[in-house]
Parts: C-alpha cells; sequence; structure tokens
C-alpha cells in the first residue's frame, strides 16, 4: 500500500520547485503552494500545485475545481498535482485517492528526492577517465565559444528523455527550446550553473546546478551520451559540481530527484545520497482538460 506521510516543511516539494522559471508567479493558497507560469506549452513542473496535505477521496472535485478557477484565468489548461509519499504513515485513503484522480483524467508518475547533506560533500572530484575534461561553463551571455558549449550542453540534455533521437524530437518540438530558456534565465541571475564533461574535446556528459538562495541545491538532469556511459564520466561530473559547492555561503543540504527505479539512485547512494520522500505526481494529458 502506498504510504503518505505528513510534512509540515514539505522539504521534497520545496526541492521539486527549486528551478521553476524566473517568471513563475508562485502563491500559497491555503495548505497547497500554486506554481504558475502561462506560457509554458506542456503540463511539466511549471504548471503545478503542491498538496502540503493530500486531500481525502471525496474532496477531489472541490480541489480540482479550486485549481482550475485559479489556472484559467492566467490561461493554463494543463495541471499537474503532487504530494509527498514515503514509508511512515500510513494513509488508508490514498487507493480512493488514486481513484478519484484517474476518473478525473489524471495519470500518476512517481518521482524520488534524495539528499545530501553539505557536511557529506565530497572534498575532492573524482579523476575523470583518461581524455575526460570536466569544467564549469561560462555565463550564457559569453563569448562564441562559451555559446556552442551551452549549445552542446542542450543537445546532451535531449537525452535524459530517450537514447533514440525520434525519442526525445517530440519532446524538443514541443518544450524543448523553452526549457532551454529557463536554464539560461535562471542563470543569468545567478541560480543555475551548468557543467559539461568532454572527452577528447567532444561534449558527452552533462549536469545543471541550481540554487534556490535559501539554503538548498539541486543537480538536475545528470545526462551522458549513450555511447560514453559505464566509463565513470557522470561520476567525475558530479563530484566535480559537488565539490565546487563546499565553498557556497550558507548551503544546508543538496537535493537530486530520480525514478525510483532508476539505475542512476545507486550512483547516488554510493557519493552519500539517501531518500528524503518520493512525491506522487499527477498529470492530466494532452486532450484532458
Amino acid at each position: 500500500m502506498t504510504t503518505v506521510s505528513r510534512r509540515d516543511d514539505g522539504a521534497a516539494l520545496r526541492a521539486l520547485r527549486v528551478g521553476v522559471h524566473p517568471s513563475a508567479l508562485v502563491q500559497h493558497v491555503g495548505t497547497d503552494i500554486v506554481v504558475r507560469t502561462p506560457e509554458r506549452p506542456d503540463h511539466r513542473d511549471g504548471n503545478v500545485v503542491d498538496l502540503l496535505a493530500p486531500p481525502d477521496a471525496a474532496e477531489v472535485p472541490a480541489r480540482l475545481e479550486g485549481v482550475r478557477r485559479l489556472m484559467e484565468p492566467v490561461g493554463v489548461a494543463h495541471v499537474h498535482l503532487r504530494y509527498e509519499v514515503s514509508d511512515g504513515i500510513v494513509d488508508a485513503g490514498e487507493s480512493a485517492r488514486e481513484v478519484a484522480l484517474r476518473a478525473a483524467g489524471f495519470e500518476p508518475d512517481d518521482l524520488r528526492v534524495l539528499v545530501l547533506d553539505a557536511d557529506a560533500l565530497p572534498v575532492d572530484a573524482v579523476p575523470p577517465p583518461g581524455g575526460v575534461t570536466v569544467e564549469r561553463l561560462q555565463g550564457p551571455d559569453g563569448d562564441v565559444i562559451a555559446g556552442r558549449r551551452w549549445y552542446a550542453a542542450a543537445v546532451l540534455d535531449r537525452y535524459a528523455h530517450g537514447d533514440d533521437v525520434e525519442q526525445w524530437r517530440a519532446w524538443d518540438a514541443a518544450w524543448g527550446a523553452w526549457d532551454r530558456e529557463r536554464i539560461t534565465a535562471l542563470a543569468r541571475i545567478g541560480r543555475a550553473e551548468v557543467w559539461l564533461a568532454s572527452r577528447h574535446g567532444m561534449p558527452v556528459a552533462t549536469l545543471t546546478l541550481l540554487d534556490d538562495g535559501a539554503g538548498l541545491a539541486v543537480v538536475e538532469d545528470v545526462v551522458t551520451h549513450p555511447a560514453h556511459r559505464r566509463r565513470g564520466i557522470a561520476r567525475a561530473l558530479l563530484t566535480a559540481a559537488l565539490a565546487s559547492l563546499r565553498t557556497a555561503a550558507s548551503l544546508d543540504r543538496v537535493a537530486l530527484v530520480v525514478r525510483p527505479a532508476s539505475p542512476a539512485a545507486t550512483l547516488y547512494g554510493t557519493l552519500g545520497f539517501r531518500p528524503l520522500a518520493d512525491v506522487r505526481a499527477w498529470l492530466r494529458p494532452d486532450g484532458h482538460r
């Protein structure tokens, strides 16, 4: 049975909100946190209601109507609901809640948030394999070379959505450009860094490091090109980025978001990351309103 833990601080949900676009409107509405990004072209993390207190099944229709009233005036058609789950307090109402949400056209998408305390950050990066270099990219408004590296990182990031070009082509057409603009906008205000690993000058892996300015950093989209995996490149890239945070002022912890069954969770566990909470996300796919 799925279990739900009531968390006063919603720490896992907070980690998921660190990367929202700077133009997003974030509001506290009762026990919910609403993130509205009208220009976002899909139903992903931009248009979100984080439920700090998941509703009983009988309350689901009224809560969804409240979400509709909040979203529609600003042109948001897609809705994304999330709440935390863990092995803590059993909530017998989860099965009924799931039935109610599925009946309303939602589908579940479970995530796991891992955390690493600041005092457990690596002191030094793991040396990369031979021929591999790791670098933190200059800002997005640098020279031509810097611009090319940002573009290379964006191309690699597409592989987070599938190893085959056809798998991420639709994603890229739908909102890839918007997503890259999101990272650029965060970088311009000092809240995002892009890291790149290159092998003999060819970009082969990337990650994005986000900062909420209030003690929490988030590693987003650690991606290695399929032809260069299982060689220690991701570990070298990740430890370099994490080691750089040891000098960050007022940093409390670093978070990562993975799928519960992701093989990457094993790598993160060896670096000291531990589960904070699972998040049950409910998405209403295209064609539903």
